[in-house]
């Protein structure tokens, strides 16, 4: 169980070096929010997405990492 427990927490790791701010800038949020709202779309929507299918990935890892 350890085992399943160590390499679940290798796993996330490896998710939170996935996006380096080298290869993917931080955006000009301000900008993005006036250029999605302009089209009909929120900044809001759009990151609350991302978030929910991030931590639903986490959530599979740790879910997979404690069964017995």
């Amino acid at each position: 169980r350890m085992d399943r427990m160590e390499e679940a927490l290798h796993r996330i790791a490896s998710w939170a070096e996935a996006y380096p701010l080298t290869v993917f800038p931080e955006p000009d949020l301000k900008r993005a929010r006036e250029v999605l709202e302009a089209a009909g779309m929120t900044l809001d929507a759009i990151s609350a997405d991302a978030m929910r299918h991030v931590i639903t990935q986490v959530g599979h890892i740790a879910k997979g990492a404690l069964q017995p």
